[in-house]
């Protein structure tokens, strides 16, 4: 009895945290229907969870228009788990992990302007092996690691670097179409690759990082020399989007909100 008590309680909890997910950027403000709707459940059973949530002061309830939106008690907690959040202590487990699954480096890197920068590095244990230095800059166009960022911001400024574009090794990509192309593509599939185009023995897969305001502000990159990048990046593309996503979500992200019927 005690354990069939515990399992509703669990799964009233879920349900609970599934109705403040269904709030986002876009939806700030729902009707029960449209909240019924996203979480699955009866009509019956969406409305006491929220008089729950709204005495708790979790929701809250107009009275004009009867919609609902997330309440003060949510605001106080956001505020405390803003203070918290620094990109490198969120990131630097997820990057220690790929580390350790592919034993090649892996970088954290913060748009900074139009540039990129090395901002945190969990390096390969392996004697032959890619490094950065913390602290350096890459244009944005420049390899994978500033493609990654690149493709998410507005696309007036792609065609603006296509000015810059220039060989650093002969696989950099400078034709201005392949270039936009390129950026469609990244753009379309949520990660890049690139094979010795910034430095011609580096191989590179990057995937982008946002924030809770679902800007850009970073990316997340695997990398190592070209003779041991492997030619089918499927594994790499499954890691590298796996710790964007998980990055990005602890900051704050939340790509879509519908996925959550229990």
């Amino acid at each position: 009895m005690m354990e069939k008590n515990s399992e509703s309680s669990v799964r009233s909890i879920q349900r609970a945290l599934n109705i403040l997910r269904c709030f986002n950027w876009k939806e700030r403000e729902l009707t029960m229907t449209e909240i019924t709707e996203k979480i699955g459940l009866a009509k019956s059973t969406t409305s006491r969870l929220l008089s729950t949530l709204e005495a708790e002061g979790f929701i809250r309830r107009d009275l004009k228009t009867g919609k609902y939106s997330l309440g003060h008690n949510i605001y106080y907690l956001g505020l405390i788990a803003k203070d918290k959040l620094e990109l490198n202590e969120i990131a630097r487990p997820i990057m220690e992990e790929i580390n350790k699954e592919t034993q090649e480096t892996i970088n954290l890197y913060i748009l900074d302007g139009l540039e990129s920068v090395c901002f945190d590095q969990v390096e390969s244990p392996l004697p032959i092996r890619q490094a950065a230095k913390i602290g350096e800059r890459s244009p944005l166009w420049a390899g994978a690691s500033g493609r990654a960022i690149l493709a998410f911001l507005e696309e007036k400024i792609w065609y603006e670097m296509v000015k810059e574009l220039k060989a650093f090794t002969p696989n950099t990509i400078t034709d201005p179409e392949k270039f936009i192309q390129t950026m469609k593509d990244v753009k379309r599939q949520g990660y890049t690759v690139s094979l010795g185009e910034k430095n011609d023995q580096v191989g590179c897969i990057a995937a982008p990082i946002f924030d809770a305001y679902g800007k850009v502000i970073g990316s997340v990159a695997i990398s190592g020399p070209v003779f041991r990048f492997p030619e089918d990046t499927e594994r790499f593309s499954v890691l590298i989007l796996d710790a964007s996503k998980k990055i990005s979500q602890q900051m704050g992200y939340y790509q879509d909100n519908k996925n959550t019927k229990k």
